[in-house]
């Protein structure tokens, strides 16, 4: 495996990046000394690790955080759409043996969702698994939305901004921020690079033709997140993904749609970070009893 890695600081965002087979990742950790467990986040399509700063904070208030773009997803390394979602997973796996991680607690957001089920599959050392407006592949509710994005982003970039967020969004009274937060993804997505475009096309095909393979094996304890109005990945969808987990638990953000994560940040971080908070409280409690 071919190994060289350099520090960037990007804000207050310590940025690190590794090159593995080849193929650049770039990855934040923000550290917990109070325990030896790891949480490694994984992101969305669209989003970075500067942009989920605020999760990366939250969740490193209960134990070590690794925020990770993989290959194909982020400012990391573009990959082809011939590039399986499975093969995406073991470029995870070659970045958990890099840093010497033995077991962690998996969190993603929508994207991350088949690249985090799959992984569960080929890694003994998933601990729990928690994810937010996703399911491993293109949900059914998603299948004519996500043709549109595909093609608006041949388009121009305007085009594929309005597209994305009609697609993603709910108009329901009740919504935090509804308004402000369209119009901001409207011109962030409009000032993107023409590389992350091309990503997300990518990234859209990869999943249009994935298969998961391993779902019902998935024993780890589990959350499912869905929001309450997204149009993208229903509650019904995800409720039966969460349903077909044996040790899941299936929360439902109320007053949101697929950017719950921007409208309510706190309740979704919560959630997320719920089976780690378990493990870390049992672990600190055996710690206690035996000394």
């Amino acid at each position: 495996m071919h190994i060289y890695c350099y520090l960037i600081y990007h804000e207050v965002v310590k940025m690190k990046h590794v090159v593995l087979n080849n193929k650049l990742y770039r990855y934040s950790i923000n550290e917990n000394h109070t325990t030896d467990q790891v949480a490694v986040f994984l992101l969305g399509a669209l989003q970075d690790i500067e942009s989920v700063k605020m999760y990366s904070d939250h969740f490193s208030k209960t134990l070590t955080c690794i925020t990770l773009e993989i290959p194909g997803t982020g400012y990391a390394e573009p990959l082809g759409a011939q590039v399986s979602i499975s093969e995406q997973s073991d470029m995870l796996l070659d970045f958990l043996k890099y840093m010497n991680i033995g077991a962690a607690h998996l969190i993603g957001f929508s994207y991350a969702t088949a690249i985090a089920a799959e992984i569960c599959g080929v890694w003994k050392g998933v601990q729990s698994l928690s994810i937010c407006g996703g399911v491993p592949g293109i949900p059914e509710s998603g299948i004519a939305a996500t043709k549109k994005m595909i093609a608006a982003s041949t388009l121009s970039k305007r085009e594929f901004a309005a597209t994305f967020v009609d697609s993603l969004t709910a108009d329901v009274e009740g919504i935090p921020r509804s308004a402000v937060i369209k119009k901001a993804m409207l011109k962030n997505i409009s000032n993107l690079d023409d590389s992350r475009i091309n990503m997300f096309f990518d990234n859209s095909v990869r999943l249009l033709v994935h298969k998961p393979s391993n779902i019902s094996q998935i024993t780890v304890p589990a959350v499912i997140c869905a929001a309450e109005h997204d149009p993208y990945v229903t509650t019904k969808i995800a409720k039966e993904f969460s349903d077909q987990l044996p040790n899941s638990h299936f929360i439902v953000i109320k007053n949101s749609d697929h950017l719950a994560h921007l409208q309510h940040p706190e309740r979704v971080a919560n959630a997320l970070i719920l089976m780690a908070s378990t493990a870390v409280h049992v672990e600190k409690t055996l710690h206690g009893l035996t000394n």
